[in-house]
């Protein structure tokens, strides 16, 4: 606050404060875009693990995408999700309209599934909706009974003009047009009608309507997370959507990578014909397609699987020799010379090794550029940029003084030093900001700059031992 100078007095400044603790990020969440049996459609939620999942998005039925690849990465341990169900053409909630006891019944209430899909379907679906309708307690009320499965929930005294008191996260109720009776009493009676629709990538590629309303990868761009997938996916078109969702995430919603999946049965050699005309320091290139110990027999593709993995590993280590969990084999057997080619052509495959289980077997990124093609270093250096982002808010429209470029300055150079001892980083120097690249004319356009140098962790993916063999006789 401003000092005044009038009355005598004693007053306490604690304007300058100094460097402002600099905040942990996290790369660790997985954005999944696909399928699932339940939920709510294209509105991104926030899933803490398996059980919040089957909650939320139902039963892991395996006829839908998003179980596929959520599965395997919940068995790598990744336990921070933002999932967006997509579906179809075609796709409808199930209902039920529940008619009076007129000579000639009118509609009166309608009862409607929470979200699209054959879920909510009470004569086919293990987890369908039935409601029966009873005489209420009070006069000229009802009871709705809603019964799914072996459970059932009781709403007493509902009326046409009550409807908005029951609250089921399953089934919603409300008066059908020109109703004037209440319902009359049934048995447990199905909802019916509801529909999965059939997805195109269309649905995965995603739009933003006149209105603001988002689908698909589209919805996912302002969330927050840091590895995305299209669950399941191989087509060109919806590869081309995850790279340019990946290359124009900004720092404010949180920068990003994501796996693609080449497609069932592909040879080694069609796969790096099909990658070669990528190429994104933010893309990984999945292959082969695995077989999940969930579903023995049936192979998926891996994209969950990498996804999983990456997010419990720190950023500045690579992914190449993680051990995969939860497949019992992969589509194809790879040779070593078909390793060597899929490694050159940058893609990043998954292998068994003797006696060590199933293992990424490089670090690779879709770059063509030597300098982001290891997936390690584009995560630390994201996990830097987003960190020196975060923390430097405050000083945004703070006077442009030798004190700010200190503050600024020490800032970065107190979270980069944190990194160095945590072995994040291998080294740094000093951070740059004073008038050497603030001149006056920088200033005057209310400009600050400056210039950050790190020296990352690189992985030693090459390790060479030299053995000699003595006589006996040799010195040192």
């Amino acid at each position: 606050m401003a000092l005044q100078y009038i009355v005598p007095r004693v007053a306490i400044d604690e304007s300058d404060v100094g460097p402002r603790p600099t905040p942990g990020i996290s790369l660790a969440t997985i954005g999944v875009v696909g399928t699932f049996t339940k939920g709510p459609v294209n509105k991104p939620t926030i899933v803490g693990g398996i059980d919040q999942l089957i909650n939320r998005f139902g039963p892991l039925a395996t006829k839908y995408t998003g179980p596929l690849s959520m599965t395997g990465a919940l068995n790598q341990g990744a336990t921070d999700y933002v999932v967006t169900r997509i579906v179809g053409n075609g796709a409808a909630k199930a209902s039920l309209v529940l008619k009076d006891n007129a000579a000639t019944p009118k509609d009166s209430i309608i009862a409607e599934a929470s979200s699209e899909g054959e879920w909510a379907n009470g004569d086919t679906s293990d987890i369908g909706i039935k409601v029966a309708v009873a005489t209420g307690t009070a006069a000229d009320t009802v009871k709705l009974i809603v019964i799914i499965g072996s459970k059932s929930w009781t709403y007493d005294n509902i009326t046409l003009d009550n409807l908005d008191t029951i609250k089921h996260e399953d089934v919603t109720f409300r008066k059908a047009e020109g109703a004037t009776a209440l319902p009359a009493p049934i048995s447990a009676t199905p909802l019916t009608g509801g529909q999965d629709g059939t997805t195109s990538d269309s649905d995965y590629i995603g739009s933003i309507d006149t209105n603001g309303n988002r689908t698909g990868l589209k919805a996912l761009e302002p969330e927050h997370c840091n590895i995305v997938i299209a669950a399941q996916q191989t087509s060109a078109a919806v590869q081309a959507a995850l790279l340019t969702h990946f290359a124009n995430a900004d720092l404010d919603d949180g920068l990003r990578i994501g796996v693609l999946n080449a497609k069932k049965g592909e040879a080694p050699q069609a796969v790096i014909d099909s990658a070669s005309s990528l190429d994104s320091m933010r893309g990984i290139y999945a292959y082969p397609w695995v077989e999940p110990m969930e579903i023995a027999g049936t192979y998926v593709a891996p994209d969950g699987y990498i996804a999983g993995r990456l997010a419990t590993l720190p950023a500045h280590h690579s992914p190449s020799n993680k051990q995969i969990a939860g497949i019992l084999s992969t589509e194809r057997q790879l040779t070593m010379a078909e390793l060597q080619a899929l490694t050159t052509g940058r893609i990043m495959p998954i292998t068994p090794v003797r006696g060590r289980g199933f293992r990424i077997r490089n670090g690779v990124t879709l770059s063509s550029d030597p300098a982001w093609n290891q997936v390690n270093i584009r995560r630390i250096f994201d996990k830097i940029e987003m960190q020196v982002y975060e923390s430097t808010q405050w000083a945004v429209s703070e006077p442009i003084l030798p004190s700010l470029w200190d503050a600024i300055a020490n800032q970065i150079d107190m979270m980069l030093s944190i990194m160095k001892r945590d072995g994040e980083i291998f080294d740094y120097k000093p951070t740059i900001c004073n008038e050497t690249n603030n001149p006056p004319e920088v200033v005057q356009a209310r400009r600050l700059n400056t210039i950050i140098r790190v020296r990352p962790v690189y992985a030693a993916d090459f390790i060479d031992h030299r053995i000699q063999r003595l006589l006996g006789n040799e010195a040192g």
